[in-house]
């Protein structure tokens, strides 16, 4: 009786251990990363309903901001750890009727172009896919490029860098993460 009491803790222990202490369902580090993410991403935490189009003719529909980033629509986490495993950043600066502005020009700012610090996603250890497509992304703050992540986002799978203004200087970045099956960099800035 007593060695399935002392099991039981083992494995309680190394549950908390394995996947972090996590407050409402996801990591504290991975929330405030994403809270980080969110002056660059501001629908991080918006739906959007219908079809492209009508992101561009009708507002945004907001809805409440859970403190549990699994449960938002751009984020998807692993049912097992917890960790976010997924972002879906594509057109993250969405046009709503009343500005009638592409994406692309609302940025803080107002500047068009913007450079992207990748170590904001340095906490998402699990990350397997990001999804960074039509954000107006022209390089990166620097020495803050994907290299900087290798050793961190070894999961990391798909990348989706289309739409955005790269050029050809991101390609030393790019090879240093060994663990993309996926990349996709159409609509670029390639010479």
């Amino acid at each position: 009786m007593e060695y399935w009491k002392w099991l039981e803790m083992v494995v309680l222990a190394l549950i908390m251990l394995e996947g972090g202490w996590r407050t409402e369902g996801c990591l504290e580090e991975e929330r405030l990363a994403l809270f980080q993410l969110k002056p660059f991403f501001p629908s991080i935490d918006s739906r959007i309903d219908g079809s492209r189009l009508e992101y561009y003719l009708y507002p945004i529909e907001e809805k409440e901001t859970s403190s549990d980033c699994c449960e938002r629509e751009k984020v998807e986490c692993s049912s097992i750890t917890g960790r976010v495993t997924h972002l879906f950043l594509n057109l993250t600066y969405i046009v709503t009727y009343d500005d009638l502005v592409y994406s692309e020009y609302r940025r803080i700012g107002n500047n068009k172009y913007w450079y992207l610090n990748t170590s904001l996603f340095l906490p998402f250890e699990e990350l397997q896919s990001l999804f960074l497509s039509g954000n107006s992304i022209v390089g990166f703050v620097d020495n803050q490029g994907f290299e900087k992540l290798s050793s961190k986002l070894n999961k990391l799978e798909i990348l989706d860098l289309s739409n955005n203004y790269f050029n050809d200087n991101i390609l030393m970045s790019l090879s240093e993460l060994s663990s993309l099956k996926s990349l996709n960099l159409a609509g670029n800035k390639f010479t």
